[in-house]
């Protein structure tokens, strides 16, 4: 019976830490937006994207990571938010690490067809990021 106290007593702060730890903004996101300007027309455009994460949370140069914008999902029959889901925005690849932060570029937006509509056709800053599972 004691064991069991001690392993109750483990998961609960277990628990809180995990807690603490989201609440402390353990979440990669993106936080500046940067936009090259035409220097003539028809100029093809870059846009790089600055995200709070670097090789100290184990990112590395040419990785592929995944925009994510969180979404409340709303429950209209009973007029209450169910939720939040994550909807996968676009691939982005690292370009440029330091020890904190990281900017990364384009290399594809997700179909439409397979993706909930999201407000905005591009990365925005609040974004959130992680890592893709395929490099």
């Amino acid at each position: 019976m004691r064991s069991g106290f001690k392993i109750s007593a483990f998961l609960a702060f277990l628990s809180l830490l995990l807690a603490v730890n989201r609440a402390t903004g353990s979440d990669f996101i993106v936080t500046s937006v940067i936009r090259d300007f035409p220097m003539k027309s028809g100029e093809s455009l870059q846009k790089d994207f600055y995200i709070n994460a670097g090789t100290n949370n184990g990112l590395r140069k040419g990785a592929f990571v995944d925009a994510i914008r969180r979404l409340p999902a709303f429950d209209n029959i009973n007029s209450k938010l169910a939720g939040d889901t994550g909807i996968r925005i676009a691939r982005l690849k690292i370009i440029h690490i330091d020890k904190n932060y990281s900017v990364a570029r384009l290399v594809k937006f997700y179909e439409k067809e397979t993706t909930p509509l999201v407000g905005y056709d591009s990365v925005m800053i609040g974004d959130f990021i992680v890592v893709s599972e395929r490099q």
